[in-house]
């Protein structure tokens, strides 16, 4: 999804875009935009396809990563840390003069509360198989800042919502709908999304910008959003009740742990039915998640952004659209 739209939103303004898809990947709707880009293909693991693929690329944006919260953890490893390494050292031979790498805001949340957590703050382990490897794959792009001249850059996003977004926000939806969504210890705490858009303007702002060079930044709507707000939201959007019903956050957790713990060993099928228990589940209802974006503001400009209500109410429009489309 963030690919699609990054792809979208740099054809508009006049960049010439290569997509670069594995050979799995669905292209329809990059076929379908007024002006297709070039879409070329290769594995993660393809050093020389990967590289035939970018020869004459400027920049290069990673956004490439397995999101599956009950996938075996080898396998989220081998996309997210192995794929990305070699992403990296590719694009340098390649001659990119700018490697972009999508990170994620949970290589410093972990299961724990977070409030007005900055750049600074150390990154944390917690378990979760997808978080985890996103700490791993940032390492690895740190730890490459001091051996190459050509910029890189790390942008944080939270959890990314927008029209056509499959890694969250259906299965919420669908929760939603159901009845099955609860608010841990009454939804109170805040949430940290960023809608696709604002992420793009990130990455717009920091394109061969010789300030973002070998920087991290969080990045997040930048404002104040709790996880009944985000839930209300989605509700009145789509139509659907408000939830009320309410859970224990201790609950929760334990409930999330146990099912994490043993949904990698079960058929691809049943992990779907569990995702509402995943690690990754705690973290977008249960923790809070209060993030510094000041750095971005201050460094890239990241001030002109499209608010949370405008955002929701564009993806849910979209949502609404696709779900008539397919009655």
């Amino acid at each position: 999804m963030v690919g699609f739209h990054a792809v979208k939103r740099l054809m508009e303004k006049g960049h010439e875009v290569t997509a670069l898809l594995r050979p799995t990947s669905d292209d329809s709707k990059l076929r379908q935009l007024p002006i297709p880009p070039r879409i070329k293909r290769a594995e993660l693991s393809d050093s020389a396809e990967l590289r035939n693929c970018m020869q004459g690329t400027d920049v290069v944006i990673h956004a490439a990563g397995m999101v599956d919260p009950h996938a075996k953890r080898e396998e989220i490893f081998a996309v997210n840390v192995e794929g990305t390494k070699n992403v990296l050292s590719t694009a340098d031979l390649a001659g990119a003069k700018h490697f972009i790498h999508i990170s994620s805001l949970s290589v410093i949340t972990g299961q724990g509360d977070m409030h007005g957590a900055s750049e600074e703050a150390p990154l944390i382990y917690c378990g979760e198989a997808y978080a985890d490897s996103k700490v791993d794959a940032e390492k690895a792009v740190t730890m490459y800042f001091g051996r190459t001249q050509m910029m890189v850059t790390i942008l944080r996003p939270g959890f990314i919502y927008g029209p056509h977004e499959r890694a969250w926000m259906p299965r919420l939806i669908e929760n939603l709908r159901k009845k099955k969504a609860m608010l841990i210890d009454g939804g109170i705490k805040q949430t940290n999304v960023i809608y696709v858009e604002n992420l793009n303007t990130a990455i717009e702002l920091a394109m061969l910008n010789p300030k973002a060079d070998k920087q991290v930044f969080n990045l997040t709507d930048g404002e104040t959003v709790t996880k009944k707000e985000l839930f209300d939201a989605i509700c009145d959007g789509m139509g659907f009740e408000r939830i009320t019903k309410e859970i224990p956050g201790w609950i929760a957790k334990t409930a999330c742990d146990v099912v994490s713990s043993i949904a990698p060993m079960l058929p691809e099928s049943s992990r779907k039915n569990l995702s509402r228990f995943s690690r990754a589940a705690f973290r977008l209802a249960g923790v809070n998640q209060g993030f510094d974006i000041t750095k971005a503001e201050n460094v890239l400009g990241y001030k002109d952004r499209i608010p949370f209500g405008e955002g929701m109410r564009q993806t849910l429009e979209q949502f609404k659209h696709e779900k008539g489309a397919h009655a």
